[in-house]
């Protein structure tokens, strides 16, 4: 059973990524962090689709989103600070060819 069974009705494709996440943080941990950052991704979007208090930022990246101080406001210090780690941990199991660690996608 995961851990983000909660997402599987309203939020199918954010479940199926973060589900794919979860199995792989120890066997494959890059794939781990890239499933990770898409589920972030699908739900910031979400966030912003459906929440008029949200002003959309200049770009519709994912840096840009949640950088954008009305959703810092909305999710606060801790939740932004996931969404940053997860940001950062996608980008470089994209982007950077070291090793990525399964401490770091279970993180």
């Amino acid at each position: 059973m995961s851990q983000f069974t909660f997402l599987q009705v309203q939020w199918p494709l954010a479940f199926e990524a973060a589900c794919q996440a979860e199995a792989a943080a120890r066997p494959d941990p890059r794939t781990a962090c890239f499933q990770a950052r898409r589920a972030l991704e699908l739900m910031v979007k979400w966030l912003y689709r459906h929440d008029t208090a949200l002003r959309p930022p200049y770009q519709t990246n994912l840096s840009a989103l949640i950088f954008e101080p009305t959703f810092q406001n909305l999710v606060g210090g801790g939740l932004l600070a996931k969404a940053k780690l997860i940001k950062e941990l996608g980008n470089q199991a994209v982007h950077s060819s070291r090793p990525m660690r399964a401490e770091e996608a279970i993180a």
